[in-house]
């Protein structure tokens, strides 16, 4: 204890941020304390490290091991703040190395941080991850004995440990580990002076920062308060500060192929923690607009309304999770869109939903048609699955007349797209867009598939404009939806294309199209994409 209470008192006395972290880190190999695990990590937030380099995956491996081989607890910090690979057996390489560096908060806080529930999902990965619990448990962390599941029956519904990955990784630690499971040590009153002189240190960060981001909170869609978070954050030599700054010039197409790896290496290597407190309640994968979560997928049943990270989220996937949303979703006055919803799901929302105009729901299984009118409206409506299920489903439903533009995504019966389209010309005079695309758009990434028809109504109520979208050299079932059109039914088509193509290809395309298309179309020019979303993936 007095070696403890020794390092403790040189992290007080340190004026190098660097040498206060080194110093709580040997203290904490001492006495594996959380509460010393919080500290020592929040004086390595201050002291930020800068990640090894390299022109693609291998060399930067290959340096990551040549300095690892020759690094103390200094230059630990730029191991650490390097992105990991997506190979499992570079993880292991890493994680040799990291356990001859260790006990240090700091390499556990990564490697939780790390640990997402579904980064290598291999047998590979899965042998990583025990190594990796193991080693953590033998340094007596009590943060990663919490987050091992002791059986199957305690893991949440939807949470990441899943049978194959419980009984590969976690069951045969509950039996290892069975009756000497880490626990906290006590800090008896030796230690609390210099804690409570640490914790005073990062406490004017902490006031200041919590302050800022509650501001941006409060204004989610204003960008001063972010401006302004971002410049103290630098200041203080938070990588967040520069990666919010990166964002705005993302958002205004400012940045250079050079500046976007930059910004997409920071997000990946800040594991969880530009969450804002909503680690545990989404998925890792998640867009990342001007700094802050906007589009997130639901990794629990109960989520918790009142966290203040949800107040930048305005997409939300539910994961197919059936449950009761609309209490959770009636506090969420900034959600817009929810994606993957389940029939059962939106008749409870119709239910007892509040009033208000979503931006976009998608739904995914269809359940009964009887169900309460919404109080709210919807802008588009997508429905994924059969097109003949989908048609069927929603003209028995009361969203018909509370939805204003309709989207089906197609993987089969593309000839259904000229009928379907006929009959809701007809039932569905409130509806005022169609879309029909042959890929269900995937989620977080925008949608560049195969082929995408959108169409207007006209002065008569027909759908007779339209523009067709190619995103694929293969136009799977683009020819069936065409000719199941009724004839001349398509006034007006403009035609584009995200990417340039060959004149073999423009040819034989612009003849199959003006076989069901009165007029003239140009397919020479590619359609501009619009600037990629800036995705976490966990770390």
């Amino acid at each position: 204890m007095s070696t403890a209470l020794a390092q403790l008192e040189q992290a007080v006395r340190s004026r190098s941020p660097i040498e206060a972290v080194v110093a709580a880190c040997r203290a904490w190999a001492l006495v594996p304390s959380t509460r010393l695990a919080r500290i020592a990590r929040g004086l390595a937030a201050q002291a930020p490290g800068d990640a090894v380099a390299g022109a693609n995956q291998e060399e930067r491996e290959a340096a990551w091991q040549a300095m690892a081989a020759r690094a103390g607890p200094v230059e630990l910090q730029d191991l650490l703040a390097t992105p990991w690979s997506k190979k499992p057996k570079d993880a292991a390489a890493r994680l040799s190395q990291l356990k001859r560096l260790g006990p240090d908060p700091r390499i556990v806080g990564a490697l939780l941080d790390l640990d997402t529930g579904g980064r290598y999902p291999s047998a590979a990965g899965h042998r990583f991850w025990q190594d990796a619990y193991e080693l953590l448990l033998s340094w007596g962390s009590v943060e990663a004995a919490t987050r091992v599941p002791r059986d199957l029956s305690a893991s949440d519904y939807a949470s990441p440990w899943t049978t194959a990955r419980y009984g590969a990784i976690f069951e045969p630690l509950t039996v290892r580990w069975a009756g000497r499971w880490p626990v906290e040590p006590s800090l008896e009153a030796w230690a609390n002076d210099a804690l409570l002189a640490l914790e005073a240190r990062l406490e004017p960060r902490r006031e200041l920062v919590g302050g800022l981001l509650a501001a941006v909170h409060a204004a989610p869609h204003e960008d001063s308060p972010k401006l302004v978070l971002s410049d103290a954050l630098t200041e203080q030599g938070d990588l967040r500060g520069e990666f919010i700054a990166l964002q705005f010039a993302h958002a205004a197409g400012e940045l250079t192929m050079g500046k976007r790896e930059r910004m997409q290496r920071l997000l990946s290597a800040s594991g969880s923690s530009w969450f804002d407190g909503l680690e545990g309640q989404v998925a890792p994968l998640a867009v990342f607009h001007k700094g802050f979560l906007r589009e997130v997928r639901l990794e629990t049943r109960t989520p918790n309304a009142s966290l203040a990270g949800w107040a930048t989220v305005e997409t939300i996937d539910t994961a197919g999770i059936a449950g009761a949303w609309s209490g959770f979703l009636n506090h969420l006055e900034g959600v817009q869109s929810l994606r993957s919803l389940r029939g059962a799901t939106l008749e409870e929302l119709a239910r007892l939903g509040s009033a208000r105009d979503w931006g976009l729901l998608e739904v995914e299984h269809f359940g009964g048609r009887d169900f309460a009118a919404p109080a709210w409206t919807v802008e588009r409506l997508r429905l994924k699955g059969n097109i003949d299920q989908a048609s069927w489903w929603l003209l028995g439903t009361p969203l018909l007349p509370r939805t204003r533009a309709l989207e089906f995504s197609l993987t089969q019966s593309f000839d259904r797209v000229g009928p379907t389209l006929r009959e809701l010309e007809s039932r569905a005079p409130g509806v005022a867009r169609l879309s029909f695309s042959s890929m269900p758009p995937p989620w977080p990434t925008p949608w560049h598939g195969a082929w995408k028809l959108d169409l207007e109504r006209d002065a008569k109520g027909r759908f007779s404009r339209g523009t067709l979208s190619l995103g694929d050299e293969v136009l799977t079932g683009l020819d069936l939806a065409l000719a199941s059109l009724a004839p001349k039914q398509l006034k007006a088509l403009a035609v584009t294309s995200v990417l340039r193509r060959g004149p073999v290809w423009r040819a034989s395309t612009q003849a199959m199209i003006a076989q069901h298309v009165a007029g003239t179309f140009d397919l020479e020019k590619p359609t501009a994409l619009a600037p990629r979303p800036v995705i976490h993936e966990g770390r």
